[in-house]
């Protein structure tokens, strides 16, 4: 059995006294493309666990090593972090920028599907600065007849509504309970173990 599927229900002790087991959580972003990315996730693996929780990645799924590198094993990839998903009791997602000024389109799937799926998500960022100012400092862009900035692609800077990632993912994460945050992995573990 995955010891996923045995976490958030109480246990009885000898001496009838009950403890919660430690909330499981799923983490969500772009480490997986880092050089170092065994390395980076072991080590947040590890912080999660010293603040009392469960935690597993995208490289956690039972993949099997023998698959073609091939869009099987993408779709194997795809259904396996679906699975460790649905087995975790809430989602961090790193919602810093990644290859431009959009979070990661994985990591964006995964709220949205954890969303979809009732879980609480939490995210960070290392600013909270809002998306559409944030974007005028990575990409190129002129003013529009409209008075917006449009960039290279054609695309207008429209929303400016305050919010630090795109709506759609920021209040999917309020809507879950969680909370975007300033700062890292740390700094979410820590509003989590105050809780």
């Amino acid at each position: 059995m995955n010891p996923m599927q045995k976490t958030s229900f109480l246990i009885f002790s000898s001496d009838e006294k009950f403890f919660r087991m430690p909330k499981s959580i799923y983490l969500a972003g772009p480490e997986v493309f880092l050089p170092n990315a065994f390395e980076i996730l072991k080590q947040n693996k590890e912080l999660c666990k010293n603040k009392g929780f469960l935690a597993v990645n995208p490289f956690d799924g039972e993949v099997p090593k023998d698959l073609p590198r091939d869009t099987t094993l993408a779709r194997t990839i795809f259904e396996e972090n679906c699975k460790l998903i649905d087995r975790v009791d809430l989602i961090i997602a790193n919602c810093n920028f990644f290859r431009g000024a959009c979070i990661d389109d994985g990591t964006a799937f995964e709220i949205g599907y954890g969303f979809a799926k009732g879980k609480e998500i939490w995210g960070y960022r290392k600013d909270l600065i809002p998306l559409h100012l944030k974007t005028k400092e990575i990409l190129s862009v002129v003013i529009h007849d409209s008075g917006y900035p449009i960039d290279i692609d054609g695309y207008l800077l429209n929303e400016d509504f305050g919010n630090s990632i795109n709506l759609m993912l920021e209040f999917s994460i309020q809507k879950s309970g969680g909370k975007l945050v300033q700062g890292g992995l740390a700094e979410v573990l820590e509003e989590l173990s105050h809780r």
